[in-house]
């Protein structure tokens, strides 16, 4: 029996409208104007269109089959992006990388998902194989769309915007689990801040190279640093984007590793001699630093990252750094919800 209008708003009025329990499938959390490019086409043909600082994963179809074979992913993007188009310092190897097929740069080990999977076998998937999308479709020859961490994000946005009250931060119980509570009422009784979901900042100080940064990432397994000033105050943040789009696109295509974040440094060093690996951090540092302190609300923290177009925030305590926060850790909070509404559903 379908439910009225009356009926739907008074069970959100009563909290008991079950909000992810009523997540069934990625098919309503995706994308589906999904980017996609043919198999024949060059990356002049990207770079041409628009900044490809600003083009997102694409997918790759096949010219004659029209089935999708290949994922361009955003990073790989901006290693190629020559840093003298268009400029009176153009040099050669960007004329190379722009004549390179979009094949040559995909990966053919993408990972993709049916659509009528569930957001949490989604999510496991994205955190299990750290990558920042998913395409989905249940036939190659037909793309469905594409989901990616910002979509739990905003489902997350979405969920404090119809339930968040103001109200004194609470701590979830495990009894909670066992009461006949919904998965909302118990969220909301387990309220998080900051400190509850960040994670440990690895800061960098600003006159280091961009050597020393790629270094720290690798080892660390991080994409964000905060860059500290000579008071060691924090005063920006590098992204792994930042330093991808520094540095010159590779001689060689093969020195691309689609498996990895960075480029291999040891390549770098010893293939290109890029003079952008010897300059200061601080000077490829692009993303603008956001603070927020240990305290602050989960959902005013989200609103900071989504409503700024910035995927992540700095975690500070009168100018001391506490840690960092990432649109991954808020996607780790949406598993955990995910996790008990199975746990509830049993």
């Amino acid at each position: 029996m379908s439910v009225s209008v009356v009926e739907l708003f008074q069970k959100l009025a009563r909290n008991q409208f079950g909000f992810f329990e009523r997540l069934q499938t990625v098919a309503e959390l995706m994308s589906t104007s999904v980017s996609t490019i043919d198999s024949e086409s060059l990356l002049s043909d990207l770079v041409g269109r628009r900044d490809p600082a600003t083009i997102g994963s694409l997918a790759i179809i096949d010219a004659n089959k029209r089935d999708v074979i290949g994922l361009l992913r955003h990073s790989t993007l901006l290693r190629c992006i020559p840093r003298y188009l268009n400029t009176l310092k153009e040099k050669d190897r960007d004329s190379t990388i722009l004549a390179t097929n979009v094949c040559d740069l995909a990966s053919r080990s993408f990972i993709h998902i049916n659509s009528s999977a569930s957001p949490l076998e989604a999510l496991e998937l994205m955190l299990e194989q750290k990558t920042d999308c998913l395409l989905v479709y249940d036939d190659p020859h037909k793309l469905l769309g594409m989901i990616n961490i910002a979509d739990f994000a905003r489902i997350m946005q979405l969920y404090y915007h119809v339930y968040h009250q103001p109200q004194q931060l609470q701590r979830l119980r495990l009894i909670d689990l066992d009461s006949e509570l919904s998965l909302d009422e118990i969220f909301c009784r387990g309220a998080q801040t900051s400190r509850d979901v960040m994670r440990n900042a690895i800061p960098v100080p600003g006159h280091e190279p961009v050597a020393v940064a790629m270094k720290l990432m690798e080892e660390n397994d991080v994409r964000y640093l905060p860059v500290l000033d000579e008071k060691d105050r924090a005063n920006g943040i590098v992204s792994l984007n930042d330093i991808l789009i520094a540095l010159q696109p590779p001689r060689n295509v093969s020195l691309m590793d689609h498996s990895r974040p960075l480029p291999p440094l040891l390549d770098l060093l010893s293939e290109t001699h890029d003079s952008v690996l010897a300059e200061p951090i601080s000077s490829v540092a692009r993303s603008r630093l956001i603070s927020v302190s240990p305290t602050t609300r989960l959902t005013e923290t989200l609103n900071h990252l989504l409503d700024s177009g910035h995927d992540v925030v700095l975690v500070q305590d009168n100018d001391q750094i506490q840690g960092i926060i990432t649109l991954t850790d808020i996607a780790r909070v949406f598993r955990t919800l995910m996790r008990l509404q199975t746990i509830k559903s049993t």
